[in-house]
């Protein structure tokens, strides 16, 4: 192949690697992200039952998810239980939130790494001067036989 085919495939392929690198460290970063969330949103949970003056078995219960039982409920305040009920379900929506962020920012970077990967395996084929887009003439170099069919004669014959 000719020397701009070779230019253009180094062009394609050092964005790739440098994408798919790229594409990596977005994918550690989402998760290390994700832990981080779920940590704060611990906190911040945490932070708010313990100004409520909740107790401690009850934070723990709902910081790990847990129902809290009716006979828990019934010894604290109105004010305590529309927080914890409160809590409850701030945690479930950040967890779901959290869950979703993920996934998508996840997939994201999935196909990040993928289109780098694709974009680079062109490059490098360009760049190796390997000629696997010109399939019919490396057939027939092979000792493969491509037929064809003539319309008129309704004979096959080779190329």
């Amino acid at each position: 192949m000719s020397g701009p085919v070779v230019v253009i495939g180094f062009i394609l392929l050092v964005p790739s690697f440098l994408g798919m690198l790229l594409g990596i460290l977005m994918l550690f970063l989402t998760g290390a992200a994700s832990t981080q969330t779920s940590i704060s949103s611990e906190r911040d949970i945490r932070a708010r039952l313990v100004a409520q003056d909740i107790p401690e078995p009850i934070i723990s219960e709902v910081i790990a998810g847990k129902t809290v039982g009716n006979a828990e409920l019934m010894s604290l305040n109105s004010r305590q239980q529309s927080a914890i009920h409160a809590a409850q379900l701030s945690a479930s929506a950040q967890k779901v939130g959290a869950g979703a962020a993920t996934v998508i920012a996840g997939g994201l970077c999935l196909f990040v790494i993928l289109a780098s990967f694709l974009g680079g395996l062109i490059g490098w084929l360009l760049v190796m001067r390997k000629r696997v887009l010109q399939c019919a003439r490396q057939c027939r170099r092979s000792g493969l036989v491509v037929m064809k069919r003539e319309v008129d004669s309704r004979k096959w014959t080779t190329l």
